[in-house]
C-alpha cells in the first residue's frame, strides 16, 4: 500500500501547532505524552508520523480526543501541507 503523500507533513504542522497553542516545548509535551522529546522532535520536523499509539497519547497529554487530533491532521492534509521550516536546534554553549 503507498503511502499519503503529505500525511508526516500534516501530522508534524498538527501537532506543532497544539503544543505552541499550549505554550509547551516540545519536551514538556513529550513528558506529559510519555514519550522522548527526540521523538516529538522527528514528529515535528515530518520525520516520523506513522506511530498510531503515539498520536493517541499526545491527544490525551493535549486534552483533545484522537478523534479533534485525527480532523485537524486531515484539514491540514487538505490544505495542502508544506514541509516544516528547518529550526536551527539548541545553541552550542560557549566554552
Amino acid at each position: 500500500m503507498e503511502k499519503v503523500a503529505g500525511l508526516n507533513w500534516a501530522i508534524a504542522k498538527t501537532i506543532k501547532d497544539i503544543r505552541e497553542s499550549k505554550g509547551w516545548t516540545q519536551a514538556q509535551l513529550a513528558g506529559f505524552a510519555g514519550l522522548s522529546d527526540v521523538y516529538i522532535a522527528k514528529l515535528e520536523q515530518g520525520v516520523r508520523g506513522d506511530s498510531i499509539n503515539a498520536l493517541v497519547q499526545i491527544a490525551a497529554a493535549t486534552g483533545i480526543t484522537f478523534a479533534d487530533l485525527a480532523r485537524a491532521i486531515e484539514a491540514e492534509l487538505a490544505a495542502g501541507p508544506q514541509k516544516p521550516q528547518n529550526s536551527k536546534g539548541r545553541p552550542r554553549q560557549q566554552t
